[in-house]
């Protein structure tokens, strides 16, 4: 039988209540103790109700750092049991604190995984990509439900071949979706599931490639603007259907539109958060984008790839809502879920979706039902909204902490990508202190790419550093790896 802690032991553990700033005294009370034992393995934490009355806060400020710490992988949410503290891992022998690091050693990071104990990467080991979420966050018990729920309610005719455009009911889920959160221009038609970006890309491209979505453009090898820097996988994509890619120049306000290619038949582009500067791209380049794509026939492929995880900012409304005859909006569950379910969408106008839907058929016969059912069930309960609002609590933790722990050890560096999404930007001094930030990064299993690596025509040195699987006792060691790194000086 597990032991429920009752609401005044709470109270003891966390000690006195201040005057002010609540909700960070509940979350680092309850954090320590958990860490140092003072609140058992399995023990049940009491409801939040009967929390909030005995610490005298609201049920919200209880909620709030629950769900922060179960991100954290401290605690643990169960169906029908409740709240627990999680079996962490044993401390190192010869005290309570961590062993200190031989001279010279390099630093480990532990990263979360599984239901949230940690596990020490191996130093060396290839790291996952930026912008990877914390695999920890995965909302199992929400994502078991919605497998249930969704293949109780499929008909007996959807467990044949799969309709390639996607599962009815999944694409109405989504399509609402889409109106509320992203601001689209949608309905259940234009949709069509795909099996990620990366799919979607591949398919695009191949037809614009051969003519069949986009106006006829100059003879020879067809042009797609791309954004400058931007994703190496995307660019792998076009290079690889036989598209030639233009680099745009990307600033402070997103892509340069004035400097758009007149031979291009499509573009490429990161509006909400462009990656890697995580720039927005303003109101007069979105109409500017908008005129050039009117004035040549030609498409706008939106990558809306993490516009939904924001922090410090108002949302943004996506692109394709201005102008749905000309833009492409492209987008997964692979930042906010996982990448390991393969569920993505494509949201296009009528001459673009009927070869899309054909070119899927060709490809794979169609995605999965079964998941396709278990993410419109997510959607259609809610489940899916109060799992993007946990995360970024975590993720905004998480990124706050380290940003101030980057200003202590660089400070006057101007870190970029702040706002949201699952990446920073560390400018550095060139090509070597970039090598060694990547490196050295690596070497403690945080992901980072150097920002040169994604550069078109420009070159600049600069880490792409992923932040989802950064914890609070990882920033320390990713500061003072960039540190050192921007020291480094030579070629």
């Amino acid at each position: 039988m597990a032991t429920r802690i009752e609401p005044d032991a709470l109270l003891l553990a966390l000690g006195p209540r201040p005057g002010r700033d609540v909700g960070r005294w509940l979350h680092a009370g309850l954090r320590a103790a958990v860490v140092d034992g003072r609140l058992e393995a399995g023990a049940v934490l009491p409801s939040s109700r009967d929390a909030a009355a005995a610490l005298g806060v609201s049920r919200g400020t209880v909620t709030t750092a629950v769900d922060v710490l179960v991100g954290e992988g401290l605690l643990v949410s169960r169906p029908r049991s409740g709240v627990v503290v999680a079996a962490l891992p044993a401390p190192p022998s010869g005290g309570a604190g961590a062993a200190r690091r031989p001279t010279g050693a390099a630093p480990r990071v532990e990263l979360g995984t599984g239901s949230g104990a940690g596990r020490d990467l191996v130093p060396g080991a290839r790291p996952v990509s930026v912008g990877t979420p914390d695999p920890a966050l995965f909302p199992r018990a929400a994502w078991a439900r919605a497998v249930r729920d969704g293949v109780r309610g499929l008909a007996d005719a959807d467990l044949g071949y799969p309709d390639p455009q996607g599962l009815p009911a999944l694409r109405e889920a989504l399509a609402v979706h889409l109106r509320r959160a992203r601001g689209a221009h949608v309905a259940a038609d234009d949709v069509v599931v795909v099996s990620g970006v990366a799919q979607a890309l591949s398919l695009l491209v191949r037809l614009l490639a051969t003519g069949r979505v986009a106006g006829p453009g100059p003879t020879g090898r067809v042009a797609v603007a791309v954004e400058d820097p931007s994703s190496r996988g995307a660019l792998e994509l076009l290079h690889d259907a036989g598209l030639r890619t233009v680099g745009v120049p990307v600033d402070a306000d997103g892509l340069r539109a004035d400097l758009l290619p007149d031979d291009a038949r499509a573009a490429l582009v990161t509006p909400a958060h462009q990656f890697p500067l995580g720039v927005v791209l303003g109101p007069a380049r979105r109409r500017a984008l908008l005129a050039w794509a009117a004035a040549g026939d030609r498409l706008v492929l939106e990558d809306d790839y993490d516009a939904e995880l924001r922090y410090d900012r108002q949302p943004v409304a996506s692109v394709q809502a201005l102008d749905p005859e000309r833009v492409v909006l492209l987008g997964s569950v692979s930042k906010l879920l996982s990448p390991a379910l393969r569920l993505g969408w494509v949201v296009a106008p009528p001459r673009v979706v009927e070869p899309l839907v054909e070119a899927k058929r060709h490809a794979d016969l169609g995605t999965s039902v079964p998941e396709q059912a278990a993410l419109a069930a997510l959607l259609g309960s809610g489940a899916y909204q109060r799992h993007l609002r946990r995360a970024r609590l975590v993720y905004q933790r998480r990124r706050r902490l380290l940003l101030d722990a980057l200003a202590r050890a660089l400070p006057g560096v101007e870190v970029g990508g702040v706002a949201a999404g699952l990446h920073l930007v560390v400018p550095l001094p060139g090509a070597a202190a970039e090598r060694a930030a990547v490196d050295g990064l690596h070497a403690v299993g945080v992901p980072a790419e150097p920002l040169s690596g994604t550069g078109v025509d420009r070159r600049e040195a600069g880490a792409v550093v992923g932040t989802a699987r950064v914890r609070d006792g990882d920033v320390g060691v990713v500061a003072d790896v960039l540190r050192a790194a921007a020291l480094t000086r030579g070629r």
